[in-house]
């Protein structure tokens, strides 16, 4: 009985791993066409409802004073791989995490390292390679 239990929980435990590392996917993706606000954004607001009314290459994007015409700005592409995880850590939280942070994007890591949450800490990683079955 104990076995199956610890079965379920770490089968629990990986798929709320997957679904976090799935998220912060899509928020990235949707932060790098959006740009954040700038304090005298309200004075430079070009109101649009879509991007055809979009000149060139801006597109109309949620802003402090509604939806406005932004130049898209690209925080970089997420880097192969996935970030390791451990089942461990995740179960056993000794408390607060300290919030260190030593990278915040992969593209701020070297070569093909990726920013990863490791014991609390943001830190470039070596990536978990994607295994495709054929």
């Amino acid at each position: 009985m104990r076995c199956l239990i610890s079965l379920v929980l770490g089968l629990l435990a990986l798929e709320v791993a997957l679904a976090q590392n799935l998220e912060e996917q899509v928020f990235n993706s949707v932060q790098s066409m959006f740009p954040k606000a700038s304090p005298i954004e309200g004075t430079e607001c070009i109101i649009c409802q879509t991007n055809e009314e979009c000149a060139q290459n801006a597109m109309c994007c949620p802003g402090s004073c509604g939806r406005t015409r932004k130049t898209p700005v690209n925080i970089g592409v997420p880097k192969a791989g996935f970030c390791p995880w451990n089942l461990l850590q995740m179960i056993s939280s000794t408390g607060p995490c300290p919030m260190k942070i030593e990278c915040s994007s992969d593209r701020e890591c070297s070569g093909n390292m990726k920013c990863c949450n490791v014991d609390c800490v943001m830190t470039c990683t070596p990536p978990v390679p994607v295994i495709t079955l054929q």
